[in-house]
């Protein structure tokens, strides 16, 4: 079984409002997002919390989604890595974690089912415990990354001030990059432009 963590804790800085709850087809960014995963077999849904993390939930209660929580204290000042081992703490304690887990953003409403589905079958295909997918043969790196269970600990081992990257980098011969052809492991709405972009994408799909 591999489950997700959603990354849905930070402060939306750039954007200058909480960009996870702005409006996005019939619910939210985040929703969205959540929507997209729980529409494939990946278990548990771990939607890791932090700023207005009451107005977070509720927004996904509203949408009915098969989540749960895990909440980032030191969401202020830890960057992502922190809600990254929030997440993995969190399943690491129930009584029957998964083989892996997904890292994905909560503010990437253009996510598609079939990226989500082809990291999951890599996995179960024993293509490698760490998988990252990349636009293209030559483009950039997206999300969700999966980490295998063996590397969990390898990440709770980072300093605070590192990331996953850290990892990914220092275990190159490890990491299986999987060719995507569609932009949406790239597409999070950090900016008002973005989410303009964003929201013209996901009419363009749509029509």
């Amino acid at each position: 079984m591999t489950g997700v963590i959603i990354l849905a804790a930070g402060m939306s800085s750039r954007y200058g409002a909480n960009k996870l709850l702005l409006p996005f087809g019939s619910g939210t960014v985040l929703s969205t997002v959540a929507a997209t995963i729980a529409a494939t077999a990946a278990r548990p849904i771990v939607v890791v919390t932090g700023h207005e993390a009451a107005q977070v939930q509720a927004a996904l209660a509203a949408a009915q989604l098969p989540v749960e929580y895990a909440h980032n204290p030191d969401y202020r000042g830890g960057e992502m890595l922190s809600s990254i081992k929030t997440g993995l703490r969190h399943v690491m304690a129930s009584g029957t974690p998964p083989q892996a887990m997904m890292v994905a953003l909560g503010d990437q409403p253009l996510l598609r089912r079939d990226v989500v589905e082809r990291l999951l079958e890599a996995f179960e295909q024993n293509c490698g415990g760490l998988l990252t997918p990349r636009f293209g043969l030559h483009g950039q790196r997206g999300h969700p990354v999966l980490l295998g269970r063996r590397w969990w600990d390898a990440v709770l081992a980072l300093p605070s001030d590192g990331n996953v990257r850290d990892l990914l980098r220092a275990n190159r011969a490890s990491v299986t990059q999987l060719i995507i052809s569609n932009d949406s492991i790239l597409g999070d709405v950090d900016t008002p432009d973005a989410y303009r972009t964003a929201l013209e994408k996901a009419a363009d799909r749509s029509g």
